[in-house]
């Protein structure tokens, strides 16, 4: 016969019972990890990092167009031909004689031209052959054949206003001859400008001593100026009109002719 097991004690029950929950409890806590803290308060926004917005530019002026030519024009400027009154008797503001010259079949035709008020020297010409030339020339002082020597040492250049008189564009050069009294054609030293476009525009050209006359040019011994229209700067036009006006010496800075 089996001898039936007893139960427990009441108090030994308890014992066991509370081991066990202990044991439980350290398990759990061994297998936790501890949460990040959260960050205290309300969380704040990054300071802007987008630069102070620049003021706009104030607008400019627009730039000042210059005219083609001043009016009144520059202290000490000295007009030697505006061809307003010096066609007939030929004679320029300075009291030389001026005229046309021609060169191997060229031909220039002078006569004036009125335009917005003013009057313009009127250049009709024709070159036939490939070396043909014409011009003008102008005394700085003297008549017709007879051209008297004047001193231009305190003027720095001549400015001169050029137009084509027609639908093509052409080509001038402007030329400063010096006065040889020993030469057959009273003629020494010329200087001249590479070839100038004449367009459909009135454009206004210096001719500077100092770069287009000889050292060796006496300055105190000035001729002549004038243009010349020659036939191998023209390309395919071989004649056609242009208008020239207001040639004027242009003192040295500080000068007083």
């Amino acid at each position: 016969m089996t001898t039936p097991k007893r139960p427990l004690p009441t108090s030994l029950r308890l014992a066991f019972a509370l081991a066990i929950a202990i044991a439980m409890m350290m398990a759990a806590c061994a297998g936790k990890t501890d949460a990040p803290a959260k960050a205290s308060g309300t969380p704040v926004a990054a300071a802007a990092t987008t630069p102070d917005a620049k003021p706009a530019d104030a607008p400019k002026p627009a730039p000042k167009v210059e005219p083609v030519w001043p009016d009144p024009a520059p202290a000490g400027w000295k007009a030697f031909n505006d061809y307003e009154g010096t066609f007939d008797p030929r004679k320029t503001l300075w009291g030389g004689f001026w005229d046309a010259w021609a060169y191997r079949g060229g031909k220039c035709a002078l006569s004036v031209a009125d335009e917005g008020g003013s009057r313009r020297l009127k250049v009709e010409f024709g070159l036939p052959m490939s070396n043909s030339q014409c011009g003008t020339f102008e005394y700085l002082a003297g008549d017709k054949g007879k051209p008297k020597p004047v001193d231009i040492s305190a003027f720095d250049s001549i400015v001169f206003l050029l137009k084509s008189g027609d639908a093509d564009t052409h080509k001038v050069k402007f030329e400063v001859t010096e006065l040889d009294p020993y030469d057959a054609a009273m003629q020494g030293y010329t200087g001249e400008t590479p070839p100038l476009a004449a367009g459909k525009e009135w454009v206004r050209y210096e001719v500077r001593f100092d770069k287009v006359l000889h050292p060796m040019f006496d300055r105190k011994k000035g001729k002549q100026v004038g243009i010349r229209i020659d036939r191998k700067d023209q390309g395919d036009v071989g004649s056609g009109v242009i208008l020239l006006d207001n040639i004027t010496f242009v003192p040295k800075a500080g000068g007083t002719p």
